[in-house]
This record gives structure tokens, C-alpha cells and sequence, in this order.
């Protein structure tokens, strides 16, 4: 009868541990986008847009802008030295970074921005501003970069400040 009592001591506790360890697994929760999801914001984003009489223009590799106000003089070229001000954002409007005054070379060593940056400020001259909206393949991809998840289409305001 000991051992009896020994052994269902010993399921209860081996129950108890399986019941307690599997029961409070935590579920893993990730707020990662997919790319269905990414071109759903797009085309939202596009139709809202539209819908607003806004004028779309895209560049021949898939790139969306809407240009606020036209600059003066030529359009940022390589090796431009840059003053511009600027706010990333995700589709739903949230800021993730922000810069008043931001100074780099265009496409310079040491500092290069993403592919859909390099080519849409590219549309801009001094004075000019633009909302850039970069597909994820232009941006971080499918594999995302610290706070951005991967498959994230992001808009940019962007004025350039000067141009040297």
C-alpha cells in the first residue's frame, strides 16, 4: 500500500509539473507583416490618395511619390552634399524616426541610405518636398531592421533644405 501511495505521489507531482509548465507556455506574439498585408497598405494608401486628387507619379522600378512643392535649380545628383528634413513612417501614419535638419552626401561612402530613398530624393531640388512612399524590396525587405518588420512599406516627408 506504500508503494501504492508513493507512486500516486509521484504522478500528482509529474501531473502537476505538466499541467503547470505546458499550461503557462506563453503564446509568441509577433506584429510582423506579411506581403499580402504590405500590398493591401500600399494599394490603400494609393487609393486614399487618388481619391484626394493627388498627383501620383512613380518611377520605372516601382517607387510611389507625390511632390508637395517644386525646388528650384537641379535635382540632387550623386555626390550632392545634403541638408534635408525629414519623417519615416509606417502606412498607418506612425513616426518612427524624424529629422528638422539631416546632412549627408547622396550616395556617399560610409553613409548609405535604402534603395527607395536614394531614388526619391533624387526627384527633388532645393526648396522641393515630396511624401515618398518605398516598397519593403526598396526599404528592409523581408527581413525587417530593428524596429522595422520585415515586409514594411514606409513613407517619407522629405524637404530638401540645400543642396552643395
Amino acid at each position: 500500500m506504500k508503494k501504492l501511495n508513493t507512486y500516486f505521489k509521484v504522478c500528482a507531482v509529474v501531473l502537476f509539473y505538466m499541467v503547470f509548465v505546458f499550461g503557462c507556455k506563453k503564446t509568441e506574439v509577433t506584429n510582423y507583416n506579411t506581403s499580402e498585408i504590405e500590398a493591401a497598405q500600399m494599394k490603400d494608401w494609393l487609393d486614399a490618395n487618388v481619391n484626394n486628387n493627388k498627383n501620383i507619379d512613380t518611377t520605372s522600378t516601382g517607387l510611389y511619390y507625390i511632390v508637395d512643392k517644386v525646388g528650384s535649380g537641379p535635382k540632387v545628383m550623386t555626390g550632392d552634399s545634403l541638408t534635408v528634413k525629414y519623417t519615416g513612417m509606417f502606412m498607418d501614419g506612425t513616426v518612427f524616426d524624424a529629422a528638422p535638419s539631416y546632412s549627408y552626401v547622396h550616395k556617399g561612402t560610409g553613409q548609405r541610405m535604402i534603395q527607395g530613398w536614394e531614388e526619391g530624393i533624387e526627384v527633388l531640388s532645393k526648396g522641393g518636398s515630396a511624401v515618398i512612399m518605398i516598397p519593403s524590396a526598396k526599404a528592409y525587405g523581408d527581413n525587417g531592421y530593428a524596429i522595422i518588420p520585415p515586409f514594411s512599406a514606409l513613407l517619407f516627408t522629405i524637404e530638401v533644405i540645400d543642396i552643395k
